[in-house]
């Protein structure tokens, strides 16, 4: 067997366990009496979602290098908006993304890696987007945001000090998102790759289907 029937192998198998895991997150948060069962595990999803494109990378230094440079930026700022609301808004971290630093779920700092990487590379795949890719993969990354807090609001991944989310979260997301965005294309930090796409549009499907309930 080829060296590129192997990695088409392994991607199509780490597609389709990340399809099941979040097809069963689908089921499982929209019913009841499932979702009290998996909440604990939210956390644990996040990991081993970040696994699955670390598995899938094609240059595996490289994208350690840009995981902990996100991880740094992203919990960093996360840090400073949880502690002192400077960035993003009040709001506070519930229990349900796992193990905490400074009061910030520690899988938000590869969260932000994941997005990043996935919204580039999707990005990569079109080419109307050519000229303004930066721009487009910040723009994915706060479309995931908005659909994104709803969702993590009802299941207390995170809390905000009032009813609505403020304006400033989304611009402030915005803004890292840019900066992200700016470093994996300085830097060269980005790839194709179907399985960051796989994990990305599976987020979004996940979310945007539980905002109906």
């Amino acid at each position: 067997m080829t060296r590129i029937k192997l990695i088409k192998n392994k991607d199509a198998l780490l597609q389709a366990i990340l399809v099941v895991i979040y097809l069963v997150g689908i089921v499982g948060f929209s019913q009841a009496k499932f979702r009290d069962t998996l909440l604990p595990a939210s956390g644990i999803v996040l990991y081993l979602s970040t696994l699955a494109i670390a598995l899938a990378s094609k240059n595996k230094i490289k994208f350690l290098v840009f995981m902990a440079i996100a991880f740094i930026i992203g919990f960093g700022a996360e840090v400073i908006g949880v502690n002192t609301a400077y960035l993003f808004g009040n709001y506070v971290y519930g229990i349900n993304l796992g193990p905490k630093l400074l009061n910030v779920s520690i899988v938000i700092g590869l969260l932000w890696g994941v997005l990043a990487l996935g919204a580039a590379s999707i990005i990569d795949q079109m080419a109307i987007f050519n000229r303004w890719k930066v721009f487009f993969g910040a723009v994915i990354m706060l479309g995931v945001d908005l659909i994104m807090e709803p969702v993590a609001i009802a299941n207390e991944f995170w809390s905000w000090d009032g009813e609505n989310v403020p304006l400033y979260n989304y611009v402030c997301w915005f803004l890292i998102a840019i900066l992200l965005q700016l470093i994996l294309r300085k830097f060269k930090l980005n790839e194709k790759n179907k399985v960051y796409n796989t994990l990305l549009i599976l987020m979004i499907v996940f979310f945007g289907f539980l905002n109906l309930y």
